[in-house]
């Protein structure tokens, strides 16, 4: 008896899972107008200018559209289309990029870093009222010796397709 019990109770634990589900949020649009990513980083700011540790990866908007467009794609809940009517529209503008190491050896040399990409992301409806107003921040981190070395250029390839994957996810769940 003791033993059934523990089987049901396990069952109903394993069947119930975390409590966390996402749901696919329904559109009347099926389909999405992908605005090309700008970059709104300030690289000229004061701070910048003296600071020789801040670096900024070029173009990496352009790659990011093109990320998002393969991503909603792939997704297949919505279609990116070429023209904003009767679409849903979605603008991201980059607004920073950083670069942090994560570990270094007892000489100081880094050994792996983590960099993030912080993009604000708005969706608006085919009336263009907006839909989901938020910051998404996307990053990979990469080591810089041994056999899973990597160059920061390399990660950040991983960077973008992350932050797309987590920008996708934001406008096609509903947590």
């Amino acid at each position: 008896m003791k033993q059934n019990l523990q089987a049901v109770l396990a069952a109903i634990f394993l069947l119930a899972g975390c409590g966390y589900s996402a749901h696919s949020v329904t559109f009347e649009e099926k389909s999405i107008f992908i605005k090309p990513v700008t970059n709104d980083i300030k690289i000229a700011t004061e701070g910048n200018r003296y600071d020789q540790r801040k670096t900024y990866p070029r173009l990496i908007e352009n790659e990011l559209t093109s990320s998002l467009v393969s991503g909603f794609n792939t997704d297949g809940q919505l279609k990116a289309v070429n023209n904003e009517t009767g679409a849903l529209k979605l603008i991201c503008v980059v607004k920073d990029y950083r670069k942090d190491t994560l570990r270094q050896t007892n000489t100081n040399d880094v050994v792996e870093q983590r960099i993030q990409l912080e993009v604000a992301m708005k969706l608006y409806d085919s009336k263009d009222a907006v839909v989901k107003d938020k910051t998404v921040v996307g990053e990979t981190t990469y080591f810089l010796s041994g056999p899973n070395q990597k160059t920061e250029v390399a990660a950040q390839g991983d960077l973008v397709d992350d932050t797309a994957r987590r920008i996708t996810e934001a406008v096609v769940e509903n947590w």
